[in-house]
């Protein structure tokens, strides 16, 4: 009876310690959602796309480089990555011919005035089909910063597309993502207007008229031709026999 009595209570003592372990065990569980339903919100920042319209201006072959107005976004920098999308107006493209040979888009977009030392931006991009869609692998993005004495006032970013294999290629626009740094305060959208310059050895503006389906190099066969000319003419006056 007696060794029943200290069975007894030996098992109620291990069922009690049990209990309050698996109170403690809830304690715990019940303070940290407390505890996480009283911290801030953490702010994400998600990647915004932005679009851009450009005016190409007049139709035509170019030789060299173009350079159009661009609008500055209204952005501020908050340390978040953006999408830009700049889409060319109506029907308008770049066309890139046989014979373009490194095509480059430089877009400036102005900053209100940035403390210095420079600010600093990273990113890449694509030139973009009728769709919307990649014409060619995505490219880094090279950035320079623009200063006067005291302070940054704009940034060129420098895009070195590579279209498809298959040429002519038509570009409807060119896509950037941009990581912006985290400077509150600062930002684009201030002040006068920046631009973009495209910039080849020779394009095409559309949509038609005025540019041709395609443009090839010369490769020396217009040289070869006027040999091969000079030569029959030269070869036939030595067969014509002199007056007199």
């Amino acid at each position: 009876m007696h060794l029943l009595t200290l069975g007894t209570v030996k098992t109620l003592s291990v069922q009690n310690f049990i209990n309050r372990s698996n109170l403690r065990h809830y304690v715990v569980i019940i303070g940290l959602v407390l505890a996480t339903s009283f911290l801030p919100p953490r702010v994400t920042l998600a990647t915004a796309i932005t679009p851009i319209p450009i005016d190409l201006g007049s139709t035509g072959v170019i030789h060299g480089n173009h350079t159009v107005d661009l609008a500055a976004p209204n952005v501020q920098f908050q340390g978040q990555t953006i999408a830009m999308d700049f889409s060319f107006q109506n029907g308008q493209f770049i066309r890139l011919f046989t014979a373009t040979k490194s095509f480059q888009i430089d877009a400036f977009l102005r900053i209100n005035n940035a403390p210095l030392p420079s600010l600093n931006f990273t990113g890449s991009g694509f030139l973009e089909d009728n769709q919307g869609g990649a014409l060619g692998p995505t490219m880094t993005l090279q950035a320079f910063p623009v200063t006067d004495l005291n302070s940054q006032t704009g940034v060129d970013f420098l895009l070195r597309p590579l279209a498809s294999n298959a040429v002519p290629g038509d570009a409807y626009g060119f896509h950037l993502d941009l990581t912006l740094p985290d400077s509150p305060g600062f930002g684009f959208g201030d002040g006068p207007i920046g631009g973009v310059t495209f910039d080849a050895n020779t394009f095409g503006i559309g949509p038609p008229p005025g540019i041709p389906r395609d443009i090839v190099p010369d490769g020396g066969s217009t040289a070869l031709l006027l040999a091969i000319t000079l030569g029959g003419l030269i070869s036939m006056r030595t067969r014509v026999p002199s007056a007199g």
